[in-house]
């Protein structure tokens, strides 16, 4: 029964490798790498003579002021510097501190102020109730 039904095709092109056919699949051959780093060290030599003597002229452009040089002479001698984040703690947290080590005495001899708004209410209350209106504005009748 399953031989009946056709493949469900993806729609991705060339999909799968080809057997016998080397489409550029899986890892570089490390013998791309090997014939690139023999063609850089022949054109340095052809240009400086030795590897030695191309270090020497980058060290002297380095020497002359290019930054360029200097940084490219250092990173590879001393590899690329780490990235470095600085990070600021410096957070202030105002949180109250409570001592209860020693309970605060309370102060006997503490005289309450007289508020005289609320004096001032008590008399106009006191005013109503005995009918007493001395104490307020004139009415105009």
């Amino acid at each position: 029964m399953e031989e009946d039904k056709p493949k469900k095709v993806d729609g991705r092109k060339n999909n799968g490798a080809v057997k016998g056919v080397s489409r550029g699949q899986g890892r570089p051959r490390k013998v791309a790498d090997k014939d690139m780093n023999r063609l850089t060290l022949s054109a340095l030599k052809k240009t400086f003579g030795s590897e030695e003597k191309m270090w020497i002229e980058v060290a002297k452009l380095a020497k002359g002021g290019s930054a360029k040089h200097w940084d490219y002479l250092m990173n590879y001698r001393y590899g690329k510097p780490k990235e470095m984040q600085q990070i600021d703690v410096n957070t202030k947290v105002n949180i109250p501190v409570i001592d209860f080590a020693q309970p605060k005495t309370i102060d006997i001899t503490h005289k309450e102020v007289k508020d005289e708004r609320i004096e001032a209410n008590r008399n106009e209350e006191q005013n109503r109730t005995t009918g007493d209106d001395s104490g307020s504005m004139p009415r105009k009748d």
